[in-house]
């Protein structure tokens, strides 16, 4: 039965923003301490990774893990193996980078103060290309369905599929 309990876990972390589970570990994106943080199964942080000025939502790719890093316009790449930074991105239109997503080939991100969406190459990194959302739309939630990216414009009240 549901009991509504739940465990609250609050050591090592300063503002816990993003969060993802890679099939091993669960990552957190700390925006306190520009972390990301390796928890184990109890919840404890066992590596703390340096990324970029506030990192926001992050994704997994079934090898690396992308972090939007909306407080300085750069993504982070992070190895979860072994937690090594194998880049720091910035360009292709990255302007307060919020939220990733995986398609299985690409990794879309949407830019919130940019009103943009940029893809990158998930195997090289490379950049593919840059949309613009419109003026003022605030691109912000981002998934794929396998084929499609869809995308949450909350400040123009809508949806966008890419």
């Amino acid at each position: 039965p549901d009991t509504g309990a739940s465990t609250s876990f609050s050591a090592g972390f300063t503002a816990p923003w993003g969060i993802l589970f890679d099939g091993n570990n669960l990552w957190v994106a700390d925006q306190g301490d520009n972390m990301l943080k390796k928890l184990d199964s109890n919840g404890a942080v066992i590596q703390n990774v340096q990324v970029g000025a506030k990192p926001a939502f992050p994704v997994f790719d079934g090898a690396n893990i992308w972090v939007p890093n909306s407080g300085d316009d750069s993504l982070t790449v992070v190895r979860a193996r072994d937690g090594v930074v194998l880049a720091t991105l910035t360009g292709n239109g990255l302007g307060g980078p919020l939220q990733a997503a995986f398609d299985g080939q690409r990794v879309l991100v949407t830019s919130l103060t940019g009103n943009s969406i940029s893809l990158w190459k998930a195997t090289d990194l490379t950049p593919i290309a840059t949309f613009m959302t419109g003026g003022f739309s605030g691109p912000l939630g981002a998934c794929s369905d396998g084929i499609n990216f869809w995308i949450t414009l909350g400040q123009a009240g809508r949806l966008a599929r890419l």
